[in-house]
């Protein structure tokens, strides 16, 4: 049996599909996934990712893809609820099942899919990838995350270059859009906190993010600091982040990897709503492990730490105060570092 997993979208909703490729895997299924560009590199190689079709944004290669895949499959799951996956899905497979947002524009994707789960907008995105393994006949795997081997561990332990058993947080102060950041001298004064309690510090951030990592901790003691910019596969970052005692980052992909690896993750979110995309604790067996807000702010579920700013607009699930993904956050740039901090000393001491 040959299954399509579909997934046109960013890299965070590759990773909570993650679990229902597991499920098919674990079926007996060969599985192939279909992503948007920029997205693949974080499944490649993994025992649940047979083929990885990338799909660019030109009708044109739309086209060539539908001619690829022509009834390839016997089974797609989109987990994208839009037009094109749908089509791509129900070209390439015999059986397609389907998240949709039930509107009435689409009810002709509930005709022609096998079945479908509604997108509410109000669930967990990793809750969907179960759905639709529970509808594909298949047991659900809850494992959500990559895969990672022995070579990958020693290659970090090597970048690193600090003696066994050096206690140190992985922190990720960089995010792809500007109302996801907070200010760079909170994370200054957060890192050079690390510091003074003895840790050491990993920092990573993509290879164009080099020279702003660089900046951000110039006047901090080097010996104690590694800057990994763009030097780790996914994998490896896995590895890191699971070999630290903790890691801080935002809301991106890299947050949900590390809490995906069960190390203690501190998740620092502003407008998203973390009903639909808080990082999914590692052994959550649930289906809700967040409110859309709490008391101070603070949620915390097996190794994961959530805090937002508790304002009354937190979480508007809009892309900054100017509704634009290049704007800031107030609830963002208002954390103080000392919550950040109180956080951080609960979740990991």
């Amino acid at each position: 049996m040959r299954a399509l997993v579909v997934v046109c979208r960013y890299l965070g909703d590759t990773l909570m599909a993650t679990p229902l490729a597991r499920s098919m895997a674990a079926a007996g299924h060969e599985v192939d996934w279909l992503v948007a560009p920029g997205t693949e590199a974080i499944i490649m190689g993994q025992a649940f990712a047979h083929n990885v079709h990338v799909l660019e944004p030109k009708a044109s290669t739309t086209w060539g893809m539908l001619r690829r895949l022509r009834r390839r499959y016997d089974i797609a799951c989109v987990t994208t609820p839009s037009d094109r996956p749908m089509l791509l899905a129900l070209t390439a497979a015999k059986k397609v099942f389907a998240l949709d947002y039930a509107r009435p524009q689409d009810a002709w994707k509930r005709r022609l899919a096998k079945a479908y789960c509604r997108h509410d907008g109000l669930s967990h995105m990793a809750s969907y990838a179960f759905d639709l393994a529970r509808m594909a006949g298949v047991s659900v795997s809850r494992e959500l995350g990559i895969d990672w081997t022995e070579t990958d561990d020693a290659h970090v332990r090597e970048l690193l270059g600090w003696e066994t058993g050096v206690r140190f947080a992985h922190v990720h102060p960089f995010a792809r859009w500007g109302y996801k950041h907070w200010p760079s001298a909170q994370w200054q004064a957060l890192i050079a906190r690390l510091l003074e309690s003895g840790l050491h510090v990993a920092l990573t951030a993509g290879p164009s993010e080099r020279a702003a990592a660089e900046a951000l901790v110039k006047d901090l003691p080097h010996a104690r600091i590694r800057i990994l910019a763009g030097e780790l596969s996914w994998p490896q970052l896995a590895s890191l982040s699971r070999q630290a005692a903790g890691y801080i980052g935002l809301d991106t992909a890299n947050t949900h990897l590390a809490a995906s690896t069960g190390t203690p993750t501190l998740a620092l979110f502003g407008p998203t709503d973390p009903r639909l995309w808080g990082p999914w604790p590692n052994g959550f067996d649930g289906r809700a492990p967040y409110r859309p807000f709490a008391p101070g702010g603070i949620q915390h579920q097996g190794n994961v730490m959530l805090l937002q700013r508790e304002f009354g607009c937190v979480p508007c699930q809009l892309e900054g105060c100017d509704r634009s993904r290049h704007s800031r956050s107030a609830c963002m740039d208002t954390q103080p570092v000392d919550q950040v901090w109180r956080c951080w000393r609960e979740l990991v001491g």
